[in-house]
């Protein structure tokens, strides 16, 4: 009897133990459902927010590409009436020239005694007859402008009624979509709060169900604990009976068997439990009182079949009571089972809807990038349109300048013409004046010879000392390259000696105490550990950590220094990459989501930050002077990259109009297909690519620089949370003792920069926030 009630308890307990498993295996996929599905509302709510952003940027696109329409539009107009007045300019000196040739004709062919009066009339009769075809070169020149001014204008109408009728489908047929897709997520909304609800009412129900099972479950407890007592009770009555029927026939038969039996029940309660053992020495010490108990276990006899009754009565209840629960088991596993199908179910419809908005993202990026083209090309447009005003404006000023000289050659003739007729020895004059034009116009000539000489040696000179200039500025370049070299390999060994100056000091003092034996390595452990850290971090390839990913590098942090290396042989070559001045450093922290939102989630326990001044920090030059480019062919979804060379930042661009090379002769631009070109965004030097692919040294370093005290930012990766801590706190009591904080205050000086900034550009005295804006700084880019 006792056996089958303690399996029948056993079972119980697996059975409230399966139980709670699988309650607490529910509970868990529960929650992980609900975050599940928090997270999609969460990532379709910012993609709903960034198509908003994106539909009025293009709204603001179309607005601008309007205005600029209209601005083309009256721009062809003026390039339309300013070829007019171009052709009516050239027609007006061809006439003159003619008119002035023909002047020239007939003042040579006249003779000397023709008569003044006869010039007189026909120059008269000449001025009339241009001044009515100038009036009617003029009245036809405005009708021509006037009907080429109507037609562009018929034109661009034509044009703008065309774009309108297609805008207004397109936005006819984006409107339907739109409506069909707002009332299917409408649809799907609505269906998700059904399930949501549905689901929280299944959550309550289970938790219902829960604190039910417990407290059944204390209530079997407590009851199993009662039936165990009674169990006990009415074995030692039983076993009392026996033995003081058996030691009135025989008392020392008695008490043999009672030893015997005794022996018995202590082996079987020894694999029992330890209540069990508790009753079994409390049945060996009554045993001395089991002859003035006699007349007791006479009297409990009775009351023994009374409690045998009880127990199979509690024990037929348990039996009942374990199917019922077995039964509710199963009807839990089936519900369990069918939520989890439907949660899969809308799992998978979020992960469809999150796949089209994507989608239409994607579409949405594709036609912004279409339209910053149409803008870039209209820009291009408007800058040849400049040029040709320039042009026209060219061909005026020399118009100008041919009407004034010929009004003069006429005034001049004129003159000619009346000293002849007032002097009869005009003859001779004539020839002498033209003897000193010719003199005259020799001289200008000698003159404008050696005009042109001086300015070609003006030239050669300029270029000369440009080129001279150029040498001394890349000398001064390499030169200082060296000293940044020298100087980072003379901060590498002040670590190592400074390392070897800490191991000396521990050997002096292990020596000095040798009776302490392994506790001084230890201690000596823990010194060479807290005055000095080193190891392995990785730091960002280029600014989107993402796509580029991290780079090892050894770190060492000295009591004055932090040395990067590429790795331990370049730690013993004593080359290192970067070296930071701690005097220079402002502070470390750990970093959050938001500092770096282009980094993996899963790193970010292991990314921390270090802002320090920018005049702190010195990196190894590149090999030659020059850097290797990485200017990758632009695609849509690409920003131009920048390429540092001697201080410059080139940018790669193409030249349309008119533009020279500012280190070969060759031309940097054509109209249609014009050769790779590469402009500095500080000085605005224009050079062509293949001088940066060859590696020539021809291009003078860059004139403005960026200001070195500005704030920079470095992220650093551990290789796990607890390696980032270490480094966090042990940078954290180097920075007390001798950063940027400690030296100010030594100094007096009260200029600090808060703890935080995402931007390195910032001075100090600028109050930088500890939170961030996601964009990383330019010391990860380099």
């Amino acid at each position: 009897m006792l056996a089958s009630l303690q399996l029948q308890r056993d079972s119980l307990q697996k059975d409230v133990a399966t139980l709670q498993g699988q309650l607490s295996q529910e509970r868990s996929s529960r929650d992980q459902a609900s975050d599940l599905t928090q997270e999609l509302e969460n990532k379709l709510q910012n993609l709903i927010v960034e198509l908003d952003r994106g539909k009025e940027r293009e709204e603001k696109l179309a607005e601008d590409n309007r205005l600029l329409v209209e601005k083309v539009s009256l721009l062809e107009k003026d390039i339309a009436g300013l070829t007019l007045e171009l052709k009516a300019a050239h027609s007006r000196y061809n006439q003159e020239v003619k008119a002035h040739q023909e002047t020239e004709r007939s003042r040579l062919l006249t003779k000397e005694e023709a008569n003044l009066e006869a010039v007189k009339a026909l120059q008269a009769k000449l001025n009339e007859e241009k001044s009515a075809r100038q009036k009617a070169d003029l009245h036809s020149q405005d009708k021509e402008r006037q009907m080429s001014m109507l037609s562009v204008d018929y034109r661009q109408i034509q044009q703008r009624l065309q774009k309108l009728e297609g805008e207004y489908r397109q936005e006819v047929e984006k409107v339907k979509a739109l409506q069909a897709n707002l009332e299917q997520e409408q649809q799907k909304k609505s269906s998700l709060a059904s399930d949501l609800g549905l689901a929280n009412s299944e959550v309550a129900g289970l938790k219902a169900r829960e604190t039910q099972l417990t407290s059944e479950v204390a209530l079997l407890r407590q009851s199993k604990k009662s039936v165990e007592e009674e169990l006990h009770k009415v074995k030692a009555q039983r076993s009392v009976d026996h033995l003081q029927m058996k030691e009135l026939q025989d008392q020392i038969e008695a008490e043999q068997h009672f030893s015997t039996l005794y022996k018995m029940q202590a082996t079987e309660m020894k694999e029992e439990l330890e209540e069990k053992q508790r009753t079994v020495q409390e049945l060996e010490e009554e045993r001395g009182s089991l002859a003035h108990q006699l007349q007791l276990a006479l009297a409990r006899a009775d009351g023994e079949a009374l409690a045998r009754s009880i127990a199979e009565e509690t024990v037929a209840d348990l039996e009942k009571e374990k199917t019922m629960k077995e039964l509710e088991l199963k009807d839990l596993l089936n519900k369990h089972r069918a939520e989890q199908s439907n949660k899969e179910q809308t799992v998978n419809v979020l992960k469809e809807r999150e796949l089209e908005v994507k989608k239409q993202l994607e579409q949405i990026s594709k036609e912004r990038d279409e339209f910053s083209r149409q803008l870039r090309m209209a820009q291009d447009d408007m800058k040849k349109r400049t040029n040709q005003d320039e042009e026209v404006e060219r061909l005026n000023r020399l118009l100008k300048q041919e009407t004034v000289l010929k009004q003069q050659a006429v005034n001049k003739l004129a003159e000619i013409m009346n000293r002849k007729d007032m002097n009869l020895r005009g003859k001779p004059k004539i020839k002498v004046s033209s003897a000193d034009l010719k003199r005259r116009e020799k001289d200008c000539r000698k003159l404008q010879q050696e005009l042109t000489q001086e300015r070609e040696k003006y030239g050669q000179m300029a270029a000369k000392f440009q080129k001279e200039i150029q040498e001394l500025q890349a000398q001064v370049l390499d030169e200082s390259q060296m000293k940044l070299r020298l100087q980072m390999e003379v901060d590498s060994k002040d670590s190592e000696i400074e390392q070897l100056q800490s191991r000396l000091a521990a050997l002096s003092s292990e020596t000095a105490s040798l009776s302490s034996g392994g506790a001084d390595n230890e201690t000596d452990d823990a010194y060479g550990q807290e005055s000095r850290l080193e190891g392995w971090l990785s730091v960002p390839n280029k600014q989107n950590i993402r796509r580029h990913g991290w780079r090892k590098q050894y770190v060492v942090v000295s009591s004055k220094k932090i040395i990067f290396y590429n790795s331990e042989s370049d730690k013993q070559n004593t080359d290192p990459v970067l070296v930071l001045d701690l005097s220079k450093v402002f502070h470390v922290r750990p970093v959050t989501q938001g500092d770096v939102i282009r980094a993996n989630a899963k790193d970010i326990p292991r990314i921390f930050q270090l802002l320090y001044a920018g005049e702190g920090e010195a990196r190894k030059p590149e090999e030659g002077g020059i850097q290797q480019l990485d200017l990758p062919a632009l695609r849509g979804d690409e920003k131009p990259e920048t390429a540092n060379v001697k201080g410059h930042e080139f940018l790669q661009i193409s030249y349309h109009m008119p533009t020279t090379c500012e280190v070969c002769p060759k031309p940097l631009w054509h109209m249609f297909r014009p050769p790779p070109a590469l402009e500095c965004r500080r000085c605005r030097i224009k050079v062509h690519k293949e001088h940066l692919d060859k590696k020539e040294d021809a291009i003078a370093p860059c004139k403005l620089h960026l200001d070195p005290t500005s704030a920079k930012e470095l992220l650093l990766l551990a290789q796990n949370s607890d390696d980032q801590k270490i480094w966090v706190m042990r940078l954290s009591r180097k920075i007390q003792k001798c950063g940027y904080k400690a030296n100010s205050c030594v100094d007096g000086s009260k200029v600090s920069p808060r703890e935080s900034t995402r931007s390195s550009k910032k001075p100090y005295s600028i109050q930088q926030r500890s939170s961030a804006q996601p964009s990383i700084s330019s010391s990860n880019s380099k």
